[in-house]
């Protein structure tokens, strides 16, 4: 009773399997995009971050002038 339950239909278990791989192909895909939306976002972030550093240099430079 220990043995684990087969899959009877040789039918079944090519078409579970050939399944099984495109799910894992698909969630790689999914990570990868979801990778890229994080590399967009750190991109922006680090815009921003640039751009108010640039404007508080600027503001400096006006008040030291």
């Amino acid at each position: 009773m220990t043995e684990e339950p087969r899959i009877p239909d040789e039918e079944t278990r090519k078409r579970l399997s050939k399944n099984l791989r495109k799910s894992i192909l698909e969630l790689q895909e999914f990570g990868l995009q979801l990778e890229e939306i994080e590399a967009g976002l750190e991109k922006h972030i680090r815009e921003q971050k640039r751009n108010r550093l640039e404007k508080v240099r600027q503001n400096m430079h006006e008040i030291s002038n």
